[in-house]
């Protein structure tokens, strides 16, 4: 049996301006929820750090990991399959690369929506909102853990209550008003634009500094982890593509909407006639849209903040560590010379901006871990293949609710859980796509669909550049553990 392709969208046949802001929506949840430490955090942190100097691997995380799940998306439009479908026909023991993909991606859940994000916004409201010090550890402490478990618990509900187009609306309002704020806020700091622009083609590995190899916080850190970690964050990793491309099912371009199952696929290919071939080649308009404006505003906020971190952090010698990972950057916003109203009113539009942002942030990850881990097991697990999304969205959402306030009552350090996710699900899993992907491409589409030589370069590239980064960063990570 062959199948073709379903007509194509006016959005997709006819490009406009409205029709690719149609097209995206998948992507805006990929963007807003990576913004919280991927891209308001390290990148200001890396300004903070090294200046200018650590732009580049912005731009390089932003460029590999566009193709990464570009390679995915391709390969879902055109064959309606999720990659984990194909990567379970991968040589060897069956499932054993599905498995593997699995375990190290869904394990890094509980590390983003308990120790991490909760934890970041919490102390941000506490000490930033609340004005509470710091001084009072255990006060302060006490105050944090109460408002991440309330964050936590509210972003439950509104998972439960809330549909996917909800969802996809208010991450997309929130990535616009963020998007106007930051390009404000860039271009009234007078950045260096030679220096800038030397950071974005020049890579470099700086040393710390003496003033940060001085804080305590960088005692025993690697600058190369904290480089990997700044590529990893950007953008998500393994445990968000998963996802998103579970979400991609809802849109049905391709055949998405005509192949389910495995079972279905029993006898089946694609009609290789030029019509037919002419139309798949069309509706790939649709994912490289959605992944193209989401790439581009995650790299745009990481350049924003980080160019930020460098005009207005470096030159103080501050940097956002421990409970002030997010207070420090107020300044971006309120600076010395401003009337008390502006300082004020400023000074609320970026509390209420981070707030909404890292919430946001918060709110869409437990939907997308949601889809992350349906699509995993189903593929790990056939059985599980009856089990509806309702009832996966129950178990996934209260099972990964509870081990984050297990680790959010921790108290550990965010940047000390965010390392390992950082190096590992979203570096060296990464990698390991991009060659799988090349892989299912050449086994299971034909000829004509295939990806062409310069994408296929584009993709080895990335993985070779992310795994070996994950590498270095994993065998870093340990050694400063031990």
């Amino acid at each position: 049996m062959t199948s073709k392709y379903p007509e194509l969208p006016p959005e997709v046949r006819n490009l406009s301006l409205w029709g690719m802001l149609k097209i995206f929506g998948p992507g805006a949840i990929i963007a807003s929820v990576t913004i919280g430490s991927g891209e308001t955090v390290f990148p200001s942190r890396s300004g903070a750090i090294f200046g200018y100097s650590l732009l580049w691997c912005f731009v390089l995380g932003a460029v590999v990991k566009g193709f990464q799940i570009y390679s995915g998306a391709r390969f879902m439009t055109l064959t309606g399959r999720h990659p984990l479908e194909s990567w379970n026909e991968l040589p060897g023991p069956r499932g054993w690369f599905v498995w593997c993909m699995t375990v190290l991606s869904l394990f890094c859940m509980p590390l983003f929506l308990g120790g991490v994000l909760p934890r970041m916004l919490a102390d941000f409201t506490v000490g930033g909102v609340m004005g509470v010090s710091t001084e009072d550890g255990q006060l302060f402490n006490l105050y944090a853990c109460l408002w991440g478990t309330l964050f936590i618990v509210v972003a439950m509900a509104l998972t439960f209550l809330q549909s996917y187009g909800f969802l996809e609306k208010v991450q997309t309002a929130i990535v616009a008003l963020l998007l106007f704020c930051m390009l404000v806020a860039v271009v009234s700091s007078a950045p260096d634009v030679v220096a800038m622009l030397q950071g974005l083609v020049t890579p470099t590995i700086p040393e710390f500094q003496p003033w940060v190899a001085a804080m305590p916080e960088f005692k025993d850190r690697d600058p190369w982890v904290e480089v990997i970690v700044c590529i990893g964050v950007l953008g998500g990793g393994t445990q968000d593509y998963f996802g998103y491309l579970g979400i991609l099912r809802e849109k049905g371009w391709g055949l998405m909407a005509q192949v389910g199952s495995p079972r279905e696929l029993t006898g089946w290919s694609i009609d290789t006639s030029p019509d037919n071939v002419a139309r798949a080649k069309t509706w790939l308009r649709a994912p490289l849209i959605d992944i193209s404006l989401s790439f581009a505003a995650i790299l745009f906020f990481a350049l924003c903040f980080a160019v930020l971190g460098a005009v207005i952090l470096h030159p103080q010698k501050i940097a956002p560590v421990g409970t002030n990972l997010l207070t420090e950057q107020a300044t971006f916003l309120v600076r010395e010379g401003q009337s008390p109203l502006l300082q004020s009113t400023l000074g609320i539009l970026y509390k209420t901006g981070i707030f909404f942002a890292f919430f946001g942030t918060i709110h869409g990850a437990f939907e997308l871990y949601t889809r992350s881990t349906h699509e995993c097991l189903i593929v790990a697990l056939p059985r599980l293949r009856k089990v509806s999304l309702k009832k996966f969205r129950l178990i996934t959402v209260s099972t990964i609710g509870v081990l984050g306030l297990i680790l959010l009552w921790c108290s550990l350090d965010p940047i000390v859980m965010l390392t390992p996710a950082a190096v590992i699900s979203a570096t060296f899993t990464c990698g390991l796509w991009c060659f799988a992907i090349l892989w299912s491409d050449r086994v299971h589409l034909p000829r004509e669909l295939r990806m062409g030589r310069l994408l296929v370069a584009c993709v080895v590239l990335s993985g070779l550049a992310l795994t070996v980064f994950g590498v270095i960063g994993i065998s870093r990570w340990l050694s400063g553990l031990f």
